[in-house]
């Protein structure tokens, strides 16, 4: 991965954060100034909007480094490119979600037995049997995909 192709995807993850951010503190604002309940609270939105606008300003910090002084940002644009750190960090990702997916187990069945009378009537136990359901279904998807990209010679990225 070059330098380009790194700044470019750091301005599309800018760009698109900046924009959901903004969305977001809009529909905020508007909804507490005219008194329109769209959530119980509707500084939910304000605290949703932190989170894409905080990596819409490290994209942003990051493209600026990378522009004003490419040298000192070389050891970041090697990790990003370098095949083996990026197989490293691929397989750092694989276990935290094989670990996710466990914890996501145990949280579904400890609710279960914890809260019976509630198995199918709780929103919360239907929200943890779908991401339950949903994480395996698209692991096994997702490998699918994979190994059959894999086959036909091409790239994972491509």
């Amino acid at each position: 991965m070059s330098g380009e192709k790194i700044v470019k995807e750091s301005k599309m993850v800018m760009t698109v954060s900046l924009i959901v951010g903004l969305a977001l503190l809009a529909v905020g604002l508007v909804s507490r100034q005219w008194d329109i309940p769209l959530l119980s609270d509707n500084q939910a939105l304000f605290a949703l909007s932190l989170l894409p606008l905080s990596m819409a300003f490290v994209s942003f910090l990051k493209v600026s480094r990378i522009k004003n002084s490419p040298q000192k940002m070389r050891s970041i644009l090697i990790k990003e490119s370098d095949e083996r750190l990026v197989a490293l960090s691929n397989e750092a990702d694989a276990k935290t979600f094989k670990i996710l997916q466990g914890a996501l187990f145990l949280a579904y069945f400890g609710y279960t037995f914890i809260f019976p009378q509630e198995v199918f009537e709780s929103v919360g136990w239907w929200i943890l049997l779908v991401l339950l359901l949903g994480s395996m279904l698209l692991q096994g998807i997702f490998r699918h995909r994979i190994g059959k990209s894999n086959s036909n010679g091409e790239t994972i990225s491509e």
